[in-house]
């Protein structure tokens, strides 16, 4: 007998999302002094599971996310995607996407690897690729 295991996401389509907590580095506006991924991601009743982002390449090989607002046009930069997904032709594919986040790890997380992925990388969320190319 064969068994047939299914994944949902297909692991091609899943990306890591970091470094959404406080930080000085260039994440807050007017709106959110204390920090957009704070105010946007960590402080919502569900930590940001579901929140949809729009995926920018903002340098070479840095692609960051941002919230899309109610009109479609990109709002506050909330985090970025993990260094492995903006090198290369992956970056460049990527550039434009819309993501989900599926999972957010936090400080209270029984498992201790999930804290300590949340503390290295300044935030840690696991994320969909619900539209994978999208240059709007």
């Amino acid at each position: 007998m064969t068994s047939v295991c299914f994944c949902y996401p297909p692991p091609h389509l899943r990306v890591i999302i970091v470094g959404f907590i406080e930080c000085s580095n260039g994440r807050t506006c007017n709106s959110h002094p204390d920090g957009c991924g704070n105010k946007l991601v960590l402080e919502r009743h569900d930590s940001g599971v579901g929140m949809v982002l729009r995926v920018r390449m903002t340098a070479p090989e840095e692609l960051a996310c941002f919230v899309m607002g109610d009109d479609g046009e990109d709002g506050c930069r909330v985090g970025f995607l993990a260094k492995e997904y903006a090198a290369g032709e992956r970056g460049l594919g990527l550039n434009g996407a819309i993501v989900r986040i599926v999972d957010v790890y936090l400080t209270d997380n029984e498992n201790r690897s999930a804290r300590r992925l949340y503390h290295h990388n300044r935030g840690y969320a696991v994320g969909e690729v619900v539209i994978p190319h999208n240059n709007m």
